[in-house]
């Protein structure tokens, strides 16, 4: 089956929806106190890692949900009012690469935050030592976040000759 019988926004919000319930999740797991997860809270508190920890959330909150639900909302008008379509190969090249993008880059500064903060916090390593840890989770950091830079590209290149569609 192709995809040009499938309508971008629909994606686009079923990513924003699946981000959310990992959001929920996500936030269940800090604020319960539910071991190991109950060490999140005082790291986030610690700073250092904490704040690689707290960012990894922020970013999923605000593209994973908040991008994706904006994304959606521009895809409806744009396919449903103006009836135009967008090229179907840049289009899912797009979709998948800043999905998984986005989503990797989280949850590696959550990993990375947590696992740092958890050896100075709790395990009383010193900075210098978790730095270590944290310097492990750069190159993958910055990889994935280039894959959702070049997505985003994908998405506009993608858009941008969008062509009415016959009715």
């Amino acid at each position: 089956m192709t995809t040009s019988g499938i309508l971008w926004y629909r994606r686009f919000r079923a990513a924003a929806y699946t981000s959310m319930v990992g959001l929920i999740v996500l936030t269940l797991l800090i604020v319960l106190p539910i071991h190991p997860f109950s060490y999140l809270p005082p790291i986030i508190e610690g700073g250092g890692p904490g704040l690689w920890f707290l960012l990894g959330y922020l970013i999923y909150a605000a593209v994973g949900f908040g991008g994706f639900a904006s994304l959606s909302a521009l895809m409806f008008a744009v396919e449903t009012y103006e009836g135009r379509r967008g090229d179907d190969t840049m289009m899912t090249a797009g979709f998948v690469l800043l999905y998984s993008g986005v989503t990797v880059t989280s949850v590696l500064l959550l990993l990375a935050g947590a696992l740092g903060g958890y050896a100075i916090n709790v395990q009383g390593v010193t900075t210098q030592v978790a730095g270590n840890t944290l310097g492990l989770f750069v190159y993958p950091i910055t990889t994935s976040s280039l894959v959702s830079v070049i997505a985003a590209a994908l998405l506009v290149f993608g858009m941008s000759g969008a062509k009415v569609q016959p009715r």
